[in-house]
């Protein structure tokens, strides 16, 4: 589900979905102002979906919360180099 494979479509794929929800987060919101901005998306096909996406996308520290609203983490490590 995370990856596509024989069964699963790369646009269904967790790993798609978490991309949309991600250039969608340029700014903290709220679930409920994100949800009403990606429910339209077809890969997006049901709530439990897009939960199951914000849980990958906070697994691999992708998003954050801080005070009560999603935020995009920033990749600090490609800075140190």
């Amino acid at each position: 589900m995370i990856l596509p494979d024989k069964n699963i479509r790369l646009e269904y794929s967790l790993l798609s979905c978490g991309a949309v929800l991600l250039t969608e987060i340029v700014e903290p919101q709220t679930l409920s102002l994100l949800w009403n901005k990606v429910k339209c998306n077809k890969a997006l096909v049901s709530y439990e979906k897009f939960l199951l996406t914000l849980d990958y996308l906070y697994i691999i520290n992708a998003i954050t919360l801080k005070d009560g609203m999603i935020v995009r983490c920033k990749n600090d490590s490609l800075n140190q180099k």
